[in-house]
């Protein structure tokens, strides 16, 4: 709790700073918009700032007191702002009472995620967003990380976790996801209020948190909540940018939170073109915004100015500014063919099914909506078999909104540039991964919609009643995936120890390993959470990196000698997730491992190494030393 508390108080002061910072390009904003924006730019350049300071020697140790003192001084500029009135909310009137209770319920909700620990359910926070941040810490800087290629993704979300678990831990991380959301609906709410009246803000603010994924994740370390904001208010600013071209912020706010986008994940830089072509396109063909292309290139430039330098520290430790993407045309150090193959195939598991990998363009249509109605495509795990957790979906409600406006013949300038820039930005995510996480920066501008649809269109009050059981549904849906199994925890009627010896299969064995392999090194097998460790640690499996020669390796005599070569002292091998993996079957009376084809596996480039390390401990290279529910421990 105290952890999650001092970031909630870090990110007021983030409040005050991004205020001081960029006050005059909020300055003719809705309050409530302004403020929710001044919180979103002030974390922005915290985490921003962090990788300068972070690759520096020692940088993550004494950059600590920097970022206390920022965090200090932007606390007494948000007092200042306070004391001098400049957010002064109403009270809200009759009916909207109900949308301020739903909304607190909402971040309530989230709050017990924040509080309670993560578990296997809270996959990539386990994996990388948080384990990232700590291996940083551990060195004292930021550092490359050749077995973990998440660590290059741009981080300017991620980098606040190095701060947050620095001075609360696992809350004290995620409580920022928390306030970015916070953040975020403050912003949609003032931006659709000043467009739409004061009933359009609170639809607006509603839908937000009302899509699954958004308010899911508001109470763990995922990031696409967070970045769908950055690049959603980018579109809707480049959107009011081509509808009001008077205002000229309009224009660099769009360049910022794009920015901030592309310098938080990948995909941002989808949305940086979107938006550029959008604002092109429609910014020449409507004579209202002078040359739209050189408005375009100004926005453009200046959001990939701000997402550079991850690119270029890329480019100089990798060889390739967009790591490990696009492997054919950069490469990249500790990758391969091999490897860009893997990690496409699992990419295009995702949404319509693909025939020979080729994707056919007329089932478009088919996959917007499926966002909506078959989610579990959508969403990993299991995406294949449409066994995807609905916590990631991104819902009915915005995207009805979308389709509403599109077809209502009422969609002015605004309407349509943000219809247009998103629909850009479906089709990209339609070619390239169509994870509904990802789809997070086009169901953002569709909340600012929805909420303008309630009040402006025939079929508002349909819109509004989806809209409401949307709500519901995503209430109904974190409280039995967040609430129930985690508040006894935050409550402390549960100790956090007992609760991740159910949740997750792994945490009984990463106790045992921080006992046995003190002092050494683990190469782990189908595992990832190397959060638990303290030990360090390798993810050893083939497609993660080329650090094991397993093309050089033909025995499990060899295999051993080269991990031991290696500094590893210790192998852990999961069968969590495989439950059809050899190293559950075990004949005492013959000493082999059952394998349903080895020599299919070690000609299996992906499964070779499960050869490799069951030779290695029948033949005695390599001594088990214990087996748990979720895997074997071996020794070297």
């Amino acid at each position: 709790m105290l952890g999650a508390g001092l970031t909630f108080l870090f990110c007021l002061g983030a409040a005050g700073l991004g205020g001081a910072v960029f006050g005059r390009l909020l300055r003719d904003l809705d309050k409530a918009a302004a403020w929710g924006l001044s919180g979103m730019l002030g974390l922005g350049l915290v985490g921003w700032a962090t990788l300068p300071i972070g690759l520096l020697p020692g940088g993550l140790r004494w950059g600590f007191w920097v970022v206390a003192a920022a965090g200090v001084a932007g606390i007494a500029l948000a007092v200042l702002r306070l004391r001098a009135g400049e957010l002064r909310i109403a009270k809200p009137e009759g009916l909207h009472w109900a949308f301020a209770g739903a909304l607190a319920l909402a971040f309530l909700f989230a709050l017990v995620g924040v509080l309670g620990p993560s578990d296997a359910q809270d996959w990539d926070s386990l994996a990388y967003h948080l384990a990232v941040p700590k291996l940083w810490l551990a060195e004292g800087r930021i550092t490359w990380i050749p077995y973990i290629h998440h660590s290059n993704f741009p981080f300017a979300i991620d980098n606040l976790y190095v701060w947050g678990l620095s001075w609360g831990g696992q809350s004290g991380a995620k409580a920022f996801s928390l306030a970015y959301s916070a953040f975020g609906a403050a912003a949609l709410f003032g931006l659709a209020r000043a467009r739409y009246g004061a009933s359009a803000g609170w639809w607006a603010a509603l839908a937000f948190l009302a899509m699954p994924a958004a308010l899911w994740e508001s109470g763990t370390a995922y990031i696409d909540a967070a970045h769908g904001l950055w690049a959603g208010l980018g579109i809707l600013f480049a959107a009011g940018a081509i509808s009001e071209p008077d205002r000229r912020n309009r224009l660099w706010l769009a360049a910022i939170c794009l920015g901030f986008a592309a310098a938080s994940k990948y995909t941002g830089l989808q949305a940086v073109a979107a938006a550029g072509l959008g604002i092109a396109l429609i910014g020449a063909a409507s004579r209202r915004f002078g040359s739209g292309l050189k408005a375009a290139v100004v926005a453009g430039s200046a959001a990939l100015a701000i997402c550079a330098p991850w690119l270029i520290k890329n480019a100089v430790w990798t060889g390739n500014p967009v790591y490990p993407f696009f492997y054919e045309t950069f490469g990249g150090k500790s990758w391969s063919e091999f490897h860009a193959r893997i990690y496409r195939n699992e990419q295009q598991t995702f949404g319509v099914v693909r025939t020979d990998s080729r994707l056919d363009w007329l089932q478009f249509p088919h996959a917007v909506l499926g966002l909506a109605y078959q989610p579990g495509r959508y969403v990993n795990p299991g995406q294949s078999e449409g066994l995807g957790m609905p916590t990631g979906a991104l819902g009915a409600a915005v995207l009805a909104a979308g389709l509403l406006w599109l077809v209502s013949g009422r969609a002015r300038l605004f309407e349509g540039s943000a219809l247009l820039i998103v629909g850009l930005c479906f089709v990209l995510w339609f070619g390239l991964s169509q994870q509904s996480r990802y789809a997070m920066n086009m169901g953002v501008p569709l909340c600012v919609l929805l909420g303008g649809g309630v009040v402006r269109l025939r079929a508002g009050p349909m819109l509004a009643g989806l809209a409401a059981l949307q709500a519901v549904y995503a209430l109904w849906l974190v409280h039995g995936a967040t609430v129930r199994p985690k508040l006894p925890v935050a409550l402390g009627q549960v100790s956090e120890d007992d609760y991740l010896s159910r949740a997750v299969p792994f945490y009984e064995a990463s106790k045992a390993i921080n006992e046995t392999a003190a002092g050494g090194k683990v190469a782990l097998y189908d595992e990832v959470f190397g959060w638990f460790l303290d030990a360090p640690y390798v993810w050893a499996n083939p497609g993660h990196s080329t650090l094991i020669p397993y093309d050089r390796l033909d025995t499990g005599g060899q295999f051993a000698a080269e991990l031991r070569r290696q500094g590893f002292t210790h192998v852990y091998v999961s069968w969590a997730v495989d439950r059809g993996s050899p190293f559950r079957r075990w004949d005492p009376r013959e000493g082999r491992f059952g394998f349903d084809d080895r020599e299919a596996a070690y000609a299996d480039p992906e499964q070779k190494w499960k050869v490799l390390l069951a030779e290695a401990l029948e033949s005695g290279d390599a001594r088990p030393l214990a087996v748990f529910r979720s895997g074997l421990l071996a020794s070297l």
